[in-house]
C-alpha cells in the first residue's frame, strides 16, 4: 500500500455530469443515451477466480418494515407520500434517537437506475447508525435488491469479448442531480416542518452525498454545493468535476482486474487538490462491490465510519482513515492513497 500526502479537492458543477468509464449518459431531464453497467449477463463472461461475490447467496427477502441492521437504531426502508421519488432509510424508532439528529445521506445507484431498494441492504446498516438514508428512485421489486458476477462490467481481464453497451428507452426516467438535490431540499423542510415524522431530528448541517459507478458520478457532482458537507464517489469518477470539489471526498473501488471504474476513480484522485480525498481500492472487489451482500458486507462499515468522522466528528471513526497505522491502511487488502487527510 503506498500513502499520499498532498492536498485533495473535488469540486463539480451541477450542470453537466459526465461519467468515466462506468457512468452512464445522463441529461438533467433524468433521460439516459446508453447504459455500460448493464449488458453484460447475456455475453457469458467469464471471470479469473478470485473475486469477491457481490450478493450473499440465499439470502432471505426481509419485509421493508422489518428492522434491521448491526447499529444501535435497527432500520426500516420506507417511502413516504410527500416524496414519492425516493425510498427512505432510517431508524424504526426514532423515538429512541433522544436529543440525537440524524446527519443526512443522499445516495444515486448504479446505472443511475430509477429504484430507491436496489441498495436496500447498504443503506439499511447506515441508517441503523442513526442516519436518515434517502435513495434517487421509488419503490421496485425485491429482485432489484440482489445482483450477480453475471452483471459485472467488462474489464481487460474478462475472459470473453466486450459487450456493447446496451440501449435504453430514451423516456426511462434515472436518477439526476436535480433529484438528488430535491432530496437534500425535502429533508430539510421536513426537519422544521410540524407534523412531519423527521420535526426538530435531523442536523442539516450535515448532509453527505453518495453513490455508485453512475450515481457515484452524480455524486461528485455535488463536490461544491455548500449544503453538502461529503461526498462519496464508489466504484465511479466524474472527470468533468474534479477540478470543483471542495469538501472531504471518500473514493472507493474495486481491483484493476475486476472494476471497470478503477482507472476514473485514481485519475479523480490524483487530479483532485482542493480537498481532503481518500482514496481505497481492495483487492478482489468487482465493479458491483458488497453492497447487496447481508447489510452491504464490508462496504457498510467503511460508509459509516467515514459519515461518522465527517457528520458527527467521531475520532475513532476517524482511525479507519488517519495515520500511517489507519484501520485501512494495515488491511492488507486494501490499498490506500490519500491527500490532505492526516
Amino acid at each position: 500500500m503506498k500513502i499520499w500526502s498532498k492536498s485533495l479537492a473535488v469540486i463539480l458543477t451541477v450542470s453537466c455530469i459526465t461519467a468515466a468509464v462506468a457512468q452512464t449518459p445522463v441529461t438533467r431531464t433524468g433521460k439516459a443515451l446508453a447504459d455500460p453497467d448493464r449488458g453484460s449477463a447475456a455475453t457469458g463472461l467469464k471471470w479469473p477466480p478470485g473475486y469477491i461475490e457481490p450478493n450473499t447467496p440465499n439470502m432471505k427477502y426481509v419485509p421493508p418494515e422489518t428492522p434491521q441492521g448491526t447499529g444501535p437504531y435497527k432500520a426500516i426502508m420506507a417511502t413516504d407520500a410527500d416524496a414519492k421519488e425516493f425510498v427512505l432509510y432510517y431508524p424504526a424508532n426514532l423515538n429512541a434517537l433522544g436529543t440525537a439528529k440524524m446527519p443526512i445521506v443522499l445516495w444515486g445507484n448504479g446505472s443511475c437506475t430509477y429504484v430507491g431498494n436496489k441498495f436496500r441492504n447498504f443503506l439499511t446498516e447506515i441508517a441503523s447508525h442513526g442516519y436518515l438514508a434517502i435513495a434517487g428512485g421509488p419503490m421496485g421489486p425485491p429482485s432489484a435488491e440482489t445482483i450477480t458476477m453475471a452483471s459485472n462490467n467488462w474489464t481487460p481481464s474478462a475472459i470473453g469479448p466486450k459487450p456493447e453497451p446496451r440501449r435504453v428507452d430514451p423516456s426511462t426516467p434515472r436518477v439526476t442531480v436535480d433529484l438528488l438535490s430535491q432530496g437534500i431540499t425535502w429533508a430539510i423542510a421536513e426537519n422544521n416542518r410540524q407534523g412531519s415524522k423527521f420535526y426538530g431530528k435531523l442536523d442539516t448541517s450535515a448532509v453527505a452525498v453518495m453513490g455508485q459507478s453512475c450515481g457515484a458520478g452524480l455524486a461528485a457532482s455535488f463536490g461544491k454545493d455548500k449544503r453538502v458537507k461529503t461526498i462519496g464517489v464508489w466504484s465511479g469518477s466524474n472527470k468533468n468535476e474534479r477540478d470543483n470539489i471542495v469538501v472531504p471526498s471518500l473514493y472507493i473501488s474495486g481491483s484493476e482486474i475486476y472494476d471497470v471504474a478503477y482507472p476514473g476513480s485514481m485519475d479523480d484522485f490524483k487530479a483532485i487538490d482542493k480537498a481532503p480525498v481518500f482514496h481505497a481500492w481492495r483487492t478482489g472487489m468487482t465493479h458491483l462491490g458488497t453492497y447487496r451482500q447481508y447489510l452491504g458486507g464490508e462496504l457498510a462499515p467503511i460508509a459509516t465510519a467515514w459519515l461518522d468522522w465527517q457528520l458527527k466528528g467521531d475520532k475513532t471513526a476517524a482511525k479507519w482513515f488517519k495515520g500511517t497505522d489507519c484501520k485501512l491502511c494495515k488491511d492488507t487488502n486494501w490499498h490506500v492513497d490519500k491527500k490532505k487527510i492526516d
